[in-house]
C-alpha cells in the first residue's frame, strides 16, 4: 500500500497564499489589507517550514510534520516585521485542511 499523495511544499505554499488573499479582507483590518497590498511587492514575505508546537493548542489533530507545512505571510520593514497570518496547511491531496491564525487587530 502506498502512502498519501502529497502536494509539494511549493504547491501547498501557493494554496496557503491563495487562501490568505481570499480571506484576508474578512479577517484583517482595512488598514492591514491596504498596507499589505501597497507593500507586498517590495516588502512582502512568505516563509514555509515545519509546523511549530503552538498548533497543538488550536487544532485537535495530530500534526505529522511530513504531511503539513506552516506558512507565514507578512511584511518585512526595516524596524519591524508584521505577521498577518500564520497558516497550517495539509500537503495530503486526499485530506485537505487549512487553519489560519490571523494578526490580532488592536
Amino acid at each position: 500500500m502506498s502512502g498519501p499523495r502529497l502536494y509539494t511544499e511549493e504547491e501547498a505554499t501557493h494554496q496557503a497564499y491563495d487562501i490568505f488573499l481570499e480571506l484576508a479582507p474578512n479577517n484583517l483590518s482595512d488598514k492591514d489589507v491596504e498596507d499589505f497590498n501597497e507593500y507586498r511587492e517590495e516588502l512582502g514575505f512568505i516563509e514555509e517550514g515545519e509546523p511549530d508546537d503552538q498548533w497543538q493548542d488550536f487544532v485537535a489533530l495530530e500534526i505529522e510534520p511530513e504531511h503539513f507545512i506552516q506558512v507565514l505571510v507578512g511584511l518585512e520593514f526595516e524596524t519591524d516585521d508584521v505577521l498577518f497570518a500564520k497558516i497550517l496547511i495539509s500537503r495530503d491531496k486526499d485530506a485537505p485542511f487549512c487553519h489560519i491564525l490571523w494578526k490580532e487587530t488592536a
